[in-house]
């Protein structure tokens, strides 16, 4: 009983040290460090030496290399799409050359994946055992939690935005589940952030909200049909590397 109680107050103060910079912090370039380190101090406490292990970012030099490399990679794949393809008239852009922003962007990126993708799946997981389902549901959870969010402050997320949303969200699950580490997932999520974050946009010569650009970005056709297709392969391949472990067990077991 005490460690269950122990394991609430740990959740409770890690999810207020997360969402307390979006709150009272605003605009501060360095709002997003003091988080992380409130999560892994408060998991240190509870989980010790699995605390790295439970919040995903124990990986192996090569797991890191191959993080490194694939951000790297798609880095620029990210800039083309969203200033090349994305960004055309009436859509204008202009980028914010403002180094501590990426600072910010890094830590914020990293509080999600430890907090949303790695102990909430790793929680989920424990309580109900069916990867594919969680992976979908959490996914679903995410791309709402924005059109929630930004309803707020009125602003209405559209169906296509929220198609790549959950795309997203589903490919950064699978690749935890299936690798039991952020990195891969963390390296798609501060590509994409690293320009989309960090650029000033307009429609017509009027600069658009936060919330206003996700139908503009995210909900173009290209980002929800693409993001759909990768989303479409990278299914298929979890189902074929799942289904290649079972038959490895079965003739184990004869």
């Amino acid at each position: 009983m005490l460690r269950e109680v122990w394991a609430g107050a740990t959740a409770a103060v890690a999810v207020a040290a997360y969402v307390f910079p979006y709150l009272y912090l605003p605009g501060v370039w360095w709002r997003a460090i003091p988080s992380t380190c409130v999560i892994l101090f408060v998991g240190a406490m509870f989980y010790g030496r699995e605390t790295l292990t439970f919040f995903g970012v124990k990986l192996s030099s090569r797991e890191l290399a191959v993080s490194v490399g694939l951000f790297f990679i798609l880095l620029p794949a990210c800039w083309y799409l969203i200033f090349s393809v994305v960004v055309v008239e009436p859509v204008s852009a202009h980028l914010n050359a403002y180094p501590p922003a990426q600072i910010h962007q890094f830590f914020q990126v990293l509080n999600d994946e430890i907090v949303l993708r790695a102990a909430l799946l790793t929680l989920l997981l424990r309580a109900f055992p069916y990867p594919k389902t969680v992976i979908i549901l959490t996914a679903a959870l995410f791309s709402v939690g924005h059109h929630l969010l930004y309803g707020l402050n009125g602003v209405d997320i559209e169906w296509p935005a929220m198609v790549s949303l959950f795309s997203f969200g589903a490919i950064a699950n699978a690749l935890f589940v299936r690798y039991r580490h952020i990195g891969y997932g963390l390296a798609l999520h501060y590509a994409w952030n690293f320009y989309r974050f960090n650029s000033t946009y307009s429609l017509d010569g009027r600069v658009l909200s936060e919330g206003m650009t996700f139908n503009v970005i995210e909900g173009n056709a290209w980002v929800a049909v693409g993001s759909s297709m990768a989303l479409v392969l990278v299914f298929v391949g979890y189902w074929h590397v799942e289904q290649t472990s079972e038959q490895s067990k079965r003739s184990e077991l004869a």
